[in-house]
Order: structure tokens, then sequence, then C-alpha cells
């Protein structure tokens, strides 16, 4: 099967990028979990291996060869890429400079191919290899995150076949063939290093509940996507100055209560850099569909005004009984009608640019990216919160759910700490982010495991706090307390509520003392930082 081939090429390649760690001391860290990670894939692949021989096991190995074959070609493909960059170094006899430009490109060219980084891929591969080496050795098929790990596979190695026919094309041609791996699309980064653990106990969405209306069965895959009639347009939304409105004046309390209301209440102290560009809306103008959301059981939940210098409107749309959410634009004119843009929410995957999040509609399961809505934020917290809002409401949709979306990083957003807590009886995975552009640093829980797997469950801006005295404390190996956080929550009081202490302070229990110690360390050399 090959498989000690893939242990040796993943070790040899963990051994390329020991050469990058002295020529780019300010990547080090991220160069050290690569080839951590190469490492434990090429351990991983030595266990299958050593499990394949084993009797006891062997017939265990037609539950997980085709998921197996997988993740090996993928990886075959990924370790031939990086061997290519690999080769213009010189054996390690280049200056600085040219290791500089190499892991930039390298940077590039994975982020490019498939909307994530190299070290998102590894860490895929390493979560897959992890849950068939457990699938091998208990005989057992009931992995809840294999189905969504094999349609990423399945999806990437699709991108790498591509690529390479197009290359052999070219070649048969008498032409070069590329190695950028460029796509057309924004790039959408997402990083899940340090987060693929043991399982823990996992959230699921909200239940279905009975249609009451046949006009939008939940039969259909999109059965609820506006076609433009011929009517009168909707009364206008009603503006206030507030950041968010609703204008049902008989709400449902599911309506009332929900959590997406109190969100937007967080002082932007983190500014974007300005631009000349405006919001704006490049789909089709559905005339008449306030009246068709109403007729179809939505009701608006949230209207917001997202910069001074755009009238658009964004309003969010719930239907109860699935939880379904549609985004609905409006673009106010004062010479002829308001032109009202709308779409379910899991035809949208979000890319940020700058002080924008562009959504986008998929084309191709999401190879191909199409720009639908430009959206302006004046602050990175304004931005975040936005983001996190969206796909919340987004994975929260048990009438239809989502799966192959990988928009739950934000592009200019460094990660400086993954590990996982036990938060409210439930697994989730910490993240730590630092913006480039503004300066924010925050916290992020999100679902560790499952099928709300990335899920935000809470985030919370810590810079102001960050250098501060006792504002956090360890008080055993795996618990760290934290003062003045205040973090934002994208789920009801029903499904989560954030652990305290008596004094209001929060409380981080870290899955493991390495987690905690891990946490502290970034804590600590922020402060270093901002000194």
């Amino acid at each position: 099967m090959a498989l000690r081939l893939s242990a040796v090429n993943a070790e040899e390649v963990a051994a390329g990028f020991t050469t990058f760690r002295d020529p780019l001391p300010e990547h080090a860290a991220e160069v050290t979990s690569l080839i951590a990670d190469l490492y434990s894939i090429s351990s991983l692949f030595a266990s299958l291996d050593a499990l394949y021989l084993d009797i006891r096991y062997r017939r265990n190995f037609s539950l997980i060869q085709p998921d197996l074959e997988l993740v090996r070609i993928s990886l075959k493909y990924t370790l031939e890429d990086i061997f290519g960059f690999f080769r213009s170094l010189d054996g390690g006899k280049s200056s600085p400079a040219h290791y500089k430009r190499t892991w930039k490109n390298i940077h590039e060219f994975f982020w490019n191919e498939s909307h994530y980084s190299l070290a998102t891929r590894l860490a895929k591969f390493r979560t897959m290899l992890r849950e068939l080496t457990e699938l091998a050795r208990d005989g057992y098929q009931d992995s809840p995150i294999l189905p969504g790990l094999r349609n990423g596979m399945k999806s990437l190695l699709a991108v790498q076949e591509r690529r390479i026919a197009q290359q052999l094309e070219r070649m048969s041609l008498n032409r070069s063939p590329s190695s950028s791996g460029n796509a057309a699309e924004p790039p959408s980064p997402v990083d899940d290093r340090k987060t693929s653990r043991r399982r823990s106990y996992e959230r699921t969405r909200p239940a279905h509940l009975s249609p009451t209306s046949p006009l939008s069965p939940s039969s259909g895959v999109f059965s609820d996507i506006p076609t433009s009639i011929s009517d009168t347009p909707g009364s206008p939304m009603t503006s206030t100055t507030a950041t968010t409105a609703t204008s049902f004046s008989n709400t449902s309390d599911s309506i009332k209560e929900h959590w997406a209301k109190s969100v937007f209440n967080t002082a932007g102290s983190h500014p974007l850099p300005r631009s000349p560009h405006k919001s704006r809306c490049e789909g089709n103008n559905h005339v008449g569909i306030k009246q068709q959301l109403k007729e179809m059981e939505f009701e608006e939940l949230l209207q917001l005004s997202l910069e001074e210098e755009s009238d658009m409107r964004i309003s969010f749309y719930l239907r109860k009984r699935d939880h379904r959410v549609r985004i609905l634009c409006k673009i106010p004119h004062h010479t002829r009608p308001s032109e009202y843009f709308c779409l379910p929410l899991n035809l949208l995957e979000a890319v940020r640019d700058g002080p924008f999040l562009r959504l986008c509609r998929r084309r191709n399961k999401g190879t191909v990216l199409i720009l639908w809505a430009l959206l302006k934020f004046t602050s990175m917290e304004d931005l975040v919160i936005f983001h996190n809002t969206f796909l919340a409401l987004r994975s929260q949709d048990s009438g239809h759910p989502v799966d192959g979306f990988i928009d739950y990083e934000l592009d200019g957003e460094e990660e400086l700490y993954g590990g996982v807590i036990t938060d409210d009886g439930y697994g989730h995975a910490l993240r730590v982010y630092e913006d480039v552009e503004s300066g924010a640093v925050r916290l992020q829980a999100s679902v560790h495991e499952g099928e709300m797997t990335r899920t935000p469950v809470w985030t919370a801006f810590i810079t102001h706090n960050i250098g501060r005295r006792n504002w956090i404390k360890s008080i055993d190996p795996q618990t760290v307390i934290m003062r003045n956080l205040k973090p934002v929550v994208y789920m009801s009081t029903e499904d989560y509520n954030p652990q305290q202490t008596t004094q209001g302070y929060h409380i981080l229990k870290f899955e493991t003392s390495r987690d905690a110690n891990e946490f502290l360390d970034a804590m600590n050399e922020l402060a270093e930082t901002i000194r």
C-alpha cells in the first residue's frame, strides 16, 4: 500500500524545512509547526503500516482503503510540489533573501490552490490519518468528522489532479508547465493547527420543526430562493441611528430573544484603513422580495447600517421552523424604487479584503467565487462580529446544513495560538488572533468537532488587557482565569453559558496542561511585543 514510502517522504520534506529556520527567524515558529505536522503525518503512516502488517487488524483496512488512498495520493502531490520549491535552494546554500522568496512562494502556491494555507492542509492530512488509524485499530465506522474530511479531501484532490492534467497538456504542446497554481478567486484562509485532538462532546444544529406552510418544502435544496416577480416593492425598511433595528411589530419570541440581537454592541476601537470604495451589491434586484419572505415565514431578525458613506442596509431574515437565514441588501434611491438583493446564507462564502468582506456565490463546489456583495467596515470589531454572525447563522441552519466551506478565517489575521478547552461541557477550539492592519488581538472559541465544526461560539477582544497586571492568572496546571473579558456570544443562553467565577472572571479550562502553558506563553509574548 506504499504506506512506508509515504512516511519516509513526509520525513524528508520535514528535514528540508529545517533549513528554513536560521535564514528566516521571523517565521521560525511557523516552520517548526510545519515540521512537527510532517513528522506526525510520517508517524501515523508508520502506525498504519504496522497495523496492516498485523493479521489481527488487516481485515479492517477494507473499511478505510478508499479514504486512505485519498489522503495518500493528495499528500503525494503536496510533497512533490514542496520538493519542487526545495530544488531552487541549491541544497541549502541559498541566501536568506532567496529563502524568503521561496517561503513566500510556497505560502502563495498552496493558498491559491486550495484557499487555505499549507499548515491547514497538513493539519487536515493529520486529522484524517488519525481518524483512519483509530478505525483500522478498532474496526468501527463511527467517526463523526470523517464525512466532512472525506469531502474536503476529494475536493482538494480534484483541484490537484486538474492542475496536473493541465500541466501535462501544456507539456505535450511544448509549453512550460506552470508551478504557480494561481487561482482566479480571492483566497479564504483557514487554519486548524493544534485543534485536532481526541473527540469531545459535540454540538448539534437546532432541531428542524415540521413546516407550517407549503410554500417552501424542506425537501428542496434551495427551494426558497426568490424569483423576480412583477410586484410593487415592499415598504422600505425603517432606518434608525442605532446599529440594529427590526420592522415587525408582531415579532415572534424566537426573534425577540435571538442571540444576534445583542452582538453588535461592541464599540470599535481598532479602525481599519480608509478606502474610497463603498459597500455595494452585484446580485439581481428582486422586486417584491419582502412580501415573498413574509409568505415563506421569514421574519426580520436584524438590520444593520455598516458605514456612513453608503445608504445600503443589510438585514438578516430568520425562519423559525428550520433556523434558515437569508440576507437582504437594500439600496435606496431618490428618483426610483429601492433595489433589493436576497440570498440564503448557505449559497455564500465570506472573504476578507482589507476593510471589506466579500460575500461571494460559490460555483463548482467552491472552486470559483463570484462577488455578490461588497461590505465595508470602519473597525475590526464590526468586521469580526459581522463575519462571526454570518458564520454562526449559516451553520445553525438545520434545514440546509452547509459543508465544504473554508471561510472560517479572516485574511490579514495571524493565528498566534491554537488549543482545546472544555467550555460549558463542550470541547471548543480556542485560538488567539492578531490582525496585521489594525493591531487588534482577540480570543475565539469555536466548535471543535462534529457537524458544526468551526462554528464560532464566542470571541473577545483583549488588546486593551495585554500587559496589564493581574488580568490573567493560572490557578492550576489546566485552568486559567481572565479578568475584564467581554465575550461576544453567538449562541443562545439555552445552548451556552460562559464559565465564570463568583467574581465574574472568565474561566478557561484547557484539555491539557501543555495547551494551558502554550496559551500563557503566547500571552507573555504579546505583552513583550506591545511594550
